[in-house]
């Protein structure tokens, strides 16, 4: 233990370091990616509580082709269907 305290070597200076311009564009990418996994994760999440909604929850009422588009085209603004779950008595 403490060995490596008294070492004669100097270290290399990394604070001129940086990523190469490869890397930084991967990461952006990577983080876009990540973005727009999580915003789809969500707007799908949303149509399908909107959805359980319109058939009142216990499918007593079919749900067509024209509700499961309205619900995914509403579900893009999901920020908004996640404040009106959490204002609405249900």
């Amino acid at each position: 233990m403490g060995q490596n305290l008294s070492l004669s070597e100097k270290f290399a200076d990394t604070s001129g370091a940086a990523l190469a311009p490869w890397d930084a564009t991967a990461d952006i990418i990577l983080a876009v990616l990540w973005g727009c996994s999580i915003y789809a994760m969500c707007m799908i999440w949303c149509a399908v509580g909107l959805l359980s909604r319109w058939s009142r929850g216990d499918a007593e009422k079919d749900v067509s082709l024209f509700s499961v588009l309205a619900a995914f085209l509403l579900s893009s603004g999901w920020p908004v269907i996640l404040l009106y779950f959490a204002m609405s008595s249900r």
